[in-house]
């Protein structure tokens, strides 16, 4: 230090500029792109005069640990800065004039996206219920329907309130479960008649998903997703196991099983609902598949299919895209004194030679 004011001295002032930059150099805190910066959580200021504060855009100054040495001033915060948010470092000179720095925390996740919306149809009775978004990651919760619009095309005008404000997430924040509200969906309940039903026959819509919506991670979809679709006449039937078609695999093989349904079924239930089993009701383990808008369902083993006897087995919950299901209609008169028969499976024999 003795030296180096030796040196600025022989100088003169140009020199002094000189060395100043030479010290700031040597004690690592000079760049010569900028004198104030974020270095990771640290704020870093090339002067000590003045005062440093740090805050989340807008907010309130952060706590932390203020530093001076060797020309610089650091400012550590108290608990590290969040990924995704906004900061400002503001530094204010002895003459009150205010720098402010603004630095976006980067996030090192991927961005998400929707890889699949079902129904996967195009056709949707007009007292459709519900459909499910899935997503590559884990999406925030909470105040999420904000982000959901449902156009009528016809009009080209948002339809009144159609959702049930209830957030149904899988396990794994993946997949969302985003309800027509059933009160309006559902003939002579309050607000089906005060307001009417969310979809009318033969009219067009798009189910809009803005590109707002952020994953856990805080990164957001960046692209808005749409799904277009016209609404066909209400369904107030059950499905009928009896119409399904079943082609039985070859024995000694892993060949899938099929399944085919003359109307979509709701693809989360399908997942579930359909097992296959022997003769003695043992669960035969294996890969689930369905296409074609849900009306077709395949079922590979993890070992070859043996010679013997077989069942299918659908569990009455499993339902439709109208929310009938194979015990009864959605829209049940309680009022009928028709009484139901079947309580429990159905089951779809068949034997392989």
């Amino acid at each position: 230090m003795i030296a180096l004011r030796a040196l600025t001295r022989l100088m003169g002032h140009k020199g002094c500029t000189f060395v100043l930059i030479f010290a700031l150099v040597v004690a690592g805190c000079y760049s010569p792109k900028s004198s104030f910066r974020f270095e990771g959580d640290t704020v870093v200021l090339v002067r000590v005069d003045g005062k440093l504060t740090v805050r989340p855009k807008g907010g309130e100054p952060l706590l932390g640990q203020t530093e001076k040495t060797n020309g610089c001033t650091k400012f550590t915060p108290q608990f590290p800065l969040l990924t995704g948010e906004t900061y400002e470092a503001i530094f204010t000179d002895s003459a009150g004039q205010q720098t402010i720095l603004e630095h976006t925390i980067a996030i090192n996740a991927p961005v998400p996206r929707i890889t699949a919306i079902y129904p996967s149809t195009s056709r949707l009775p007009a007292n459709h219920l519900k459909f499910y978004l899935h997503f590559t990651e884990p999406m925030q919760q909470g105040k999420i329907f904000k982000h959901f619009n449902l156009i009528d095309l016809n009009g080209n005008q948002p339809v009144k309130d159609p959702f049930r404000e209830t957030e149904l997430w899988s396990a794994d924040g993946k997949r969302l479960t985003l309800w027509l509200h059933p009160g309006r969906q559902k003939t002579g309940v309050n607000l089906n008649v005060d307001l009417g039903p969310v979809l009318m026959p033969d009219r067009h819509y798009t189910l809009k998903i803005s590109a707002q919506w952020k994953s856990l991670a805080g990164v957001a979809l960046k692209q808005s997703t749409r799904k277009q679709f016209v609404a066909t006449a209400v369904d107030r039937t059950k499905p009928d196991v009896s119409h399904w078609q079943l082609t039985t695999p070859s024995a000694n093989s892993r060949e899938p099983l099929r399944l085919a349904f003359p109307e979509p079924l709701d693809s989360a239930l399908l997942q579930n609902l359909i097992t296959i089993h022997h003769a003695n009701d043992q669960k035969i383990s294996g890969t689930i598949k369905f296409s074609r808008n849900e009306t077709r369902w395949s079922f590979i083993p993890l070992q070859p299919w043996a010679a013997s006897d077989y069942r299918v087995r659908a569990d009455w919950e499993l339902e439709d895209l109208a929310g009938n299901n194979l015990k009864r209609p959605f829209e049940l008169n309680l009022q009928s004194k028709t009484k139901s028969t079947f309580e429990g499976p159905h089951y779809l024999p068949f034997h392989l030679k």
